[in-house]
Formats: C-alpha cells, sequence, structure tokens
C-alpha cells in the first residue's frame, strides 16, 4: 500500500466547507416537504452538481490518487446539466403545473458527450497508468467542455429571466400585486450567478492565448469557490422562501366565487379560528392552515384576500393580538410577562408582537397594560404588583415573590417551542442534527489530521 501524505491548503478548507454546506441544503431541498417541492428538488440537483465538482477539485488537491489510484474514475462532473437544472427550476416555480416529459430529456443530452469523454479519458488512463486529469484526452477536450458549460448556463439563464418576465407580464395582466410572488429575489440572485460565471471567459482567454494553458487548476480555485458559494446562497434563499408558495397564478385566474358565497366563506373561516384557535401555533403558515382545513391554499388565500381584504398575516396577528388583550386581563395569567403571553398566543418574535400590537391598537403592549391599571376598578385599592422588565435577569430574581417567579415558565415555553419544530419537522431537524455532527466530526478530523501533520 503506498504512503499517503496529507497536502491540505486554505483552499481545502473552504472547499470541504461548501461541500458539507451544499450537501446539507441539497438533502433539504430533497426531502423537505414543502409546496414546490418538485422545484426544489431540481434546484438540490444543480447544487449537488456544484458539489460534486468541488470534490473532483479536493480530491486532486490532495493527492487522493496516492491512497486511492482509481477515485478519479468517478463520473464526478456534469457541467452540463447545471444549466438544465436551473432553468427547469425555474420553468416548476413559474408554471408549477407544467409536467416534465420525455423531450425536456433532450436538454440534457449534452451529458452523454462529457460522460463520452470521461470513458476515453478512463481507457487511456488504465493504458497510461495515469490520472484521468493527466491524460492527453484531458487536456485537449477539458477546455472545450468548459466553454460550452459556460455558453450552456449562460443561455438558460437567459432563458430563465424570461421566464420569470413573462410571469411578471401574467401578473400585471391580471391586476395582482403581491411583491412577495413576484421572484424578485430569484431573479437578482440568478444576474449575480450569470456575472459571476462569465468570468470564465477571461480565466480562460487569459490561461489559453498568454499561458499556453499551462496555467493549472489552482489557479481557477478563487472563481470555483466564488461559484459556489453563489449556488448555495440561491438554494438558501429558495428554501427559505419555499413555504411561500410563489406560484399563486392559478388561484387568480379561476372563476371568482359569487360575493355571497364568498362572504359566507369568510364567516366560516373566521369561525372555525375562533373554535379552533389554529393562531396559537407559532409556525402556523397558509399551506399549514389550509391542510388543517381541508381546503387548498390558493382558496384560502383568495377567501382571506378578498372576502376579508387582509393579508394572511395582517389575518393571523389580529387574533394573537386579542388573545393577549384578554390575557392581559386574566388574572391566571399574571405569572407571566407580556413577552411570554404573547408567545402563548402564538408569536414567536418579540419584534413582530410589537408592530402588530401598536398596529392594531394604536398603542405598544406597556402602554396598554398600563392603561387596563389605571381603568381597573377603584375599590380594590391594593398595590398593583410590579412587572420585571427583565425576564430571566439574576439581580432581579430576588425581587420577585415566590409565586410571582416566572423564568421558568419562559424557559419552559421556549423548550415547548423548540420541541414543537422538531416533532413537526423530523426529515428537516434530522438533517439539519446530522449535518451540524457530521460537521463538527469532520472539522475536529481535519483539525488532528493538520496537527498529526505538523509532528
Amino acid at each position: 500500500m503506498n504512503s499517503y501524505t496529507s497536502h491540505i491548503t486554505l483552499y481545502d478548507l473552504a472547499f470541504l466547507g461548501t461541500i458539507f454546506i451544499g450537501l446539507n441544503f441539497t438533502l433539504l431541498l430533497w426531502f423537505t416537504e414543502r409546496t414546490n417541492r418538485a422545484a426544489n428538488r431540481l434546484l438540490g440537483l444543480a447544487l449537488f452538481t456544484i458539489v460534486l465538482r468541488m470534490a473532483w477539485m479536493v480530491g486532486i488537491d490532495i493527492h487522493l490518487a496516492t491512497y486511492f489510484p482509481r477515485w478519479n474514475w468517478l463520473p464526478l462532473q456534469f457541467s452540463l446539466a447545471l444549466g438544465p437544472l436551473i432553468y427547469f427550476y425555474v420553468l416548476k416555480i413559474t408554471r408549477p403545473k407544467y409536467k416534465l416529459g420525455w423531450k425536456d430529456m433532450l436538454h440534457f443530452s449534452p451529458l452523454l458527450l462529457e460522460m463520452a469523454v470521461l470513458v476515453l479519458e478512463v481507457k487511456e488512463s488504465i493504458k497510461t497508468g495515469a490520472a484521468t486529469y493527466d491524460t492527453l484526452t484531458f487536456k485537449e477536450v477539458n477546455p472545450v467542455l468548459q466553454l460550452l458549460a459556460v455558453i450552456s448556463v449562460v443561455a438558460y439563464l437567459y432563458m430563465s429571466r424570461r421566464l420569470i418576465r413573462n410571469f411578471h407580464w401574467r401578473l400585471n395582466a391580471n391586476s395582482i400585486d403581491r411583491p412577495k410572488y413576484q421572484l424578485r429575489w430569484l431573479r437578482r440572485l440568478l444576474k449575480r450567478f450569470g456575472l459571476f460565471w462569465l468570468l470564465w471567459l477571461p480565466f480562460m482567454a487569459v490561461d489559453y492565448f498568454y499561458y499556453h494553458h499551462q496555467w493549472g487548476l489552482h489557479a481557477y480555485f478563487p472563481l470555483y469557490l466564488l461559484l459556489a458559494v453563489m449556488m448555495i446562497w440561491i438554494a438558501a434563499a429558495a428554501f427559505l422562501r419555499s413555504g411561500v408558495g410563489v406560484p399563486a397564478l392559478a388561484s387568480t385566474v379561476s372563476k371568482p366565487s359569487p360575493p355571497a358565497e364568498l362572504r359566507q366563506k369568510g364567516k366560516w373561516l373566521r369561525k372555525a379560528m375562533e373554535t379552533g384557535m389554529f393562531y396559537r401555533d407559532p409556525d402556523l403558515s397558509l399551506t399549514l392552515l389550509a391542510e388543517t382545513l381541508d381546503i387548498h391554499h390558493h382558496e384560502l388565500s383568495w377567501i382571506i384576500n378578498v372576502a376579508l381584504r387582509k393579508n394572511f398575516n395582517d389575518f393571523i396577528n389580529e387574533y394573537r393580538v386579542v388573545d393577549v388583550a384578554r390575557k392581559m386581563q386574566d388574572p391566571a395569567y399574571d405569572h407571566l410577562t407580556l413577552l411570554g403571553i404573547a408567545f402563548e398566543s402564538g408569536f414567536n418574535s418579540k419584534n413582530t408582537f410589537n408592530r402588530a400590537f401598536k398596529q392594531l391598537t394604536g398603542k405598544n403592549p406597556v402602554e396598554y397594560k398600563n392603561q387596563l391599571k389605571k381603568e381597573g376598578p377603584t375599590y380594590n385599592l391594593g398595590r398593583y404588583p410590579k412587572v420585571a422588565t427583565i425576564i430571566s435577569y439574576y439581580e432581579a430574581t430576588p425581587k420577585w415573590s415566590h409565586q410571582k417567579l416566572n423564568r421558568n415558565y419562559m424557559f419552559k415555553n421556549y423548550l415547548k417551542i423548540a420541541w414543537r419544530n422538531i416533532v413537526k419537522n423530523k426529515a428537516h431537524s434530522f438533517i439539519n442534527i446530522s449535518g451540524l455532527a457530521v460537521g463538527i466530526a469532520c472539522s475536529l478530523l481535519i483539525l488532528l489530521w493538520v496537527k498529526m501533520s505538523w509532528i
């Protein structure tokens, strides 16, 4: 067995970090159940092609062939599939009812050329004993494949931009003004990715005409790292926004319900919210509420926007604010602070609570509660218990009575919310926890590896 010496550089550490982060987001996009799950899987595959490319580069830079001579035979380069995957992701976002057919697979036919080149490289590697990236076939054909990949990605990014533009036109034609549904974030990120991708042209031109293709792989490391970070940024933004339900156009072109029927649906929705108290769920979303009520999320959005003339957040926060105001006057909740009451009513953020409360009542929560004190009955002249403004500050704890100690209740609420999130999104939680564990383990192994190489 050949001896193996590590050759890890700072670029390799950065590449390993992007590989683990990219794999984590790939699994999240693939397994998390969201409204646009099919589109997210296409984007996950696009990110996975970048991850495989980074793994191929790390293997070359750390001289992995010394210990595993045939690892370079693995198909790790799918550059010609990146453009079509991004295009079909945008297509599924803008046209969610579109179903991919066999004709669409023709967009991935250039992959056959890339795989055929790999077969030739493996054959030459078997004959000469050299790695595939050191063969004559690779040195002659790889620049051509890189140029084709640049042209492919630029062309498909342009087609994706046209899809988003046509989506905007359809929205304007139906008189819809919903900025969060207009994919502006995706258009900006794809534009930046396209500009970074065009940097391949000056890099390749300098390498070919000035250095006569003797520049080496290390000169491309900053560009590879920049593109990988940009692709992870797109995947993270898509994952965080995937629960919004981008394509709301399908509900707008359908036949609207009669006014009387729509009013009845609005009354039914308000009654369901009051009896079910669904607003107390801090993770409540339009899709989750629609699943609970057993209706389509487009229909639920139509009822809230047209019948009740509100958006979803204002509709839910209205019930939460009313619930907070009711609990402020209930002595059973005196052991909780205002923030604790807000969490019990469904809010999961202090800023959101303060903003929604002031928007609906015209006062912040403290002013509203002080007003309730002033308007209290005059026959009860006892001193009103002082409300602690700091929940868990240790110096304030002795000043509270034993019955009014609310720090334990706050921690209990935090743990309850965390546990609900873990139970509700089991696959999501498993991927996050396992990804964090693998990342920490790999970091420790790299640290030990580097330390042993110094000894």
